[in-house]
């Protein structure tokens, strides 16, 4: 089984008064410790200590990249705890392998420290013997060089960090894949102070979906699949994407495009 998976976050104003002292409100907070300028819409991207996790989506493939589901794990809750909760207790209990864009070096740390925050169990992530899912310590979720447990597209298409600067949302915009397309990672903690989780929980989810069509590409570039398969597999994303979310119509047109290219 696979897992895609992403997270979204917005600054912990708890930590970041604690530590820097910042007064006012929560927004207010936020924007001190972003460095943002509505003029230029310019902001810093924070260490992970002061990221607090607001969502984590996942797509469900099967060993094969059948599309299977989506969704959010603790859908319309934004307590960190249940969120985290819900997906570690997916990870220990199933093992599946993960699929990320930049997962090793943010979304998987994150998950860890936070969940170090709430004295959660991980013990999946970091067990290096365990025969019954063929981990040792040369293969298991946190090698590097393996894709056998966790492929991550950032690191396997740039080369492990040799390519430098390379961004989703411009992968997926030269591969005719949808990337970005109404709201950015930019957009998220002042979503997040309106309230509008639920565009929040969407766009969490439109990246996963950006991530799970690269993967794809990805597997036919490796040979792991051939074009009839590849198509095969779009048809499948197409009939089982939900056809109701912010999402859904931009992806659908592309993915009939596509498909229209390859016939």
């Amino acid at each position: 089984m696979l897992c895609v998976f992403d997270c979204e976050s917005v600054p912990d104003v708890e930590l970041l008064r604690e530590i820097y002292n910042y007064s006012g409100s929560d927004i207010e907070v936020c924007n001190k410790a972003l460095g943002v300028d509505d003029n230029v819409g310019y902001s810093t991207f924070l260490p992970l200590p002061f990221h607090k996790i607001i969502s984590i989506s996942c797509l469900i493939c099967d060993d094969f990249g059948r599309f299977i589901k989506i969704g959010n794990y603790a859908l319309d809750s934004k307590d960190e705890k249940k969120i985290l909760s819900e997906f570690l207790k997916y990870l220990n209990n199933k093992n599946p392998k993960l699929i990320s864009f930049n997962g090793r070096s943010f979304d998987l740390p994150l998950i860890m420290l936070r969940a170090m925050k709430y004295n959660l169990n991980a013990s999946a992530y970091f067990e290096q013997d365990n025969i019954k899912f063929n981990k040792n310590k040369w293969d298991n979720y946190r090698t590097r060089y393996s894709e056998n447990f966790h492929i991550d597209l950032l690191d396997s298409l740039g080369s492990f960090g040799m390519a430098k600067n390379m961004k989703l949302d411009v992968l997926c915009k030269m591969l005719k894949i949808p990337g970005k397309f109404d709201v950015s990672g930019d957009d998220v903690f002042r979503l997040y102070y309106e309230e509008k989780y639920h565009i929040i929980d969407e766009y969490c989810q439109s990246d996963v979906l950006n991530t799970y069509w690269l993967f794809l590409k990805y597997q036919l570039l490796q040979g792991k699949i051939c074009i009839d398969e590849y198509m095969e597999l779009l048809n499948i994303f197409l009939d089982k994407i939900p056809k109701d979310k912010n999402y859904s119509n931009v992806f659908i047109a592309s993915l009939k495009e596509s498909l229209e290219r390859l016939n």
